[in-house]
């Protein structure tokens, strides 16, 4: 009896966390190696609503945002790096792409910079039930990385808004959209939260050998600007701006 109620208590435990981790909009894969093309998921946990909440509102669109490695921060083992991502990944651009998909949403879209890279995509135009995870599904091109350097691992920070309304950004709230954004760049899509947990992640892991003279190897983040966030957070359809209104 004393086992049964162990295993018991332990699964509900696991079950718990389990729950509380998928709460969140997140990726179904959230690390991949480099020189791996990877077929993921963005993974829609739970509608708008006060979190704990019953009477939660569906989600009818997504709208989903990596970072352009142009002009975006970059944080090397902790701290500010002032060069360039290409001195840790030789191809990032045109990496995420999304793939067509109708099972939750009918219409989709890439999003796309002014050389014509992929920098995100968004979904909408049907309800996702309050009770159901909604899988977005969309492929990473193979990341390869500058063998000459010190990185061991690579995580982008993706910034993704679930909206259950569409209205301009002053009509943001947990009612009408889930910002799964960074607090702190200074744009209406920031998260409202005192620690920046919102972003969804994506880790390239390195596969080659570290040169010699690199030791355990670095630890690279990257993170949108506060300036692609504006231009690429919106959600454009047949020419028109669709969200925010």
């Amino acid at each position: 009896m004393y086992k049964q109620l162990v295993t018991f208590t332990l699964t509900a435990v696991s079950l718990a966390f389990t729950s509380a981790a998928f709460s969140h909009t997140r990726l179904e894969t959230p690390t991949i190696p480099d020189n791996t093309r990877v077929t993921n998921n963005v993974i829609i946990g739970h509608g708008c609503g006060t979190e704990g909440s019953t009477e939660r509102r569906p989600v009818i669109g997504t709208s989903v945002v990596f970072p352009d490695g142009s002009d975006s921060t970059i944080i090397v083992d902790g701290q500010p790096y002032t060069g360039s991502l290409g001195d840790f990944v030789t191809n990032w651009g045109n990496i995420p792409q999304q793939n067509y998909n109708r099972a939750v949403f009918d219409l989709q879209d890439e999003k796309a910079d002014s050389l014509g890279n992929v920098v995100g995509f968004w979904a909408g135009g049907n309800p996702l039930p309050v009770n159901m995870n909604g899988y977005v599904p969309f492929r990473v091109n193979a990341v390869q990385f500058n063998e000459e350097s010190c990185v061991s691992s690579v995580k982008f920070y993706i910034s993704i808004a679930d909206i259950c309304e569409i209205t301009p950004t002053s009509g943001f709230s947990e009612n009408t959209v889930g910002l799964w954004t960074h607090n702190s760049l200074g744009t209406p899509y920031d998260r409202q939260s005192t620690e920046d947990d919102g972003p969804a992640s994506l880790t390239v892991t390195r596969t080659s050998a570290l040169p010699a003279s690199c030791g355990t190897g670095q630890v690279v983040e990257v993170k949108p600007s506060a300036t692609q966030i504006n231009r690429d957070m919106p959600i454009i359809y047949n020419g028109q701006q669709v969200w925010p209104q």
